[in-house]
């Protein structure tokens, strides 16, 4: 093999392992998918994980933030989202899709994301799994319905079909969930840019180790993660949408 060859294939290599890892690799700005405002609540998470030690309520802290710095998004305190619960009876969360839409209505937002804790394991190398769902308050649906009325209406009878979010009120329009284990190496990659990206220098071999050790840290990191993964979601759905709307 001739040395351009060896190049090439080196280059090839490269491209290829890039090619493995996801955009939201914690550098990337988070951007929301409107044109226009719009308003979410984040309720505490569930945990289903079986630890103790998980907590639903900082980690909704962590995703609010995050997500209240995507553009065109404006997100609600977790404390008025709980002061809703509690006027509703809420102990834990919604336990229904009936009792997410009351809670989303009582709000008056635009959006609200609910999620479950599915693993937590706090040492090193920390672990923890996630699943959210994004609700939209039934106005948004409404408008949503009249699209697809006009939609459906001047399609040929025979080239109909429904839409994929179609007569979907009281479900959730976008949905992620992961599995987050600092000690997978496009994790540990991922965390690394992430603690580099948040004022450390990449000569300060201890900042991923920080994010590491502690646990609220690794909390943080992860729901940058899904909040980017969640709002990608919503993108693609929006998408579909204008790419389906009929020609005037």
């Amino acid at each position: 093999m001739t040395s351009k060859q060896v190049m090439l294939a080196l280059i090839a290599l490269l491209i290829g392992g890039c090619a493995l890892i996801p955009k939201d690799q914690g550098t990337d700005p988070l951007i929301g998918p409107y044109s226009q405002r719009r308003v979410w609540a984040v309720v505490p998470l569930r945990n289903e994980s079986g630890s103790l030690y998980a907590d639903g309520a900082a980690l909704a802290d962590h995703l609010a933030r995050h997500l209240e710095g995507a553009s065109n998004i404006d997100v609600v305190p977790v404390n008025r989202t709980l002061a809703a619960m509690g006027a509703l009876q809420m102990r834990t969360g919604p336990t229904s899709r009936a009792q997410v839409m009351q809670l989303l209505q009582d709000l008056d937002v635009d959006g609200m994301v609910v999620g479950t804790i599915s693993a937590y394991e706090p040492y090193d190398p920390p672990k923890l799994g996630l699943s959210l769902e994004l609700y939209v308050h039934p106005r948004v649906f409404r408008q949503l319905e009249e699209f697809h009325v006009r939609q459906l209406s001047r399609s040929a009878t025979d080239e109909m079909s429904v839409p994929k979010g179609a007569g979907r009120i009281g479900q959730p329009v976008a949905s992620v969930s992961a599995f987050l284990d600092a000690g997978d190496p496009v994790v540990r990659h991922k965390l690394e840019r992430y603690a580099y990206d948040r004022g450390s220098s990449n000569e300060d071999v201890e900042a991923p180790v920080l994010y590491r050790i502690s646990m609220d840290l690794y909390r943080e990191f992860v729901a940058y993660v899904m909040s980017w993964r969640l709002l990608e979601a919503e993108s693609q759905r929006l998408t579909w949408a204008e790419q389906t709307q009929p020609v005037p």
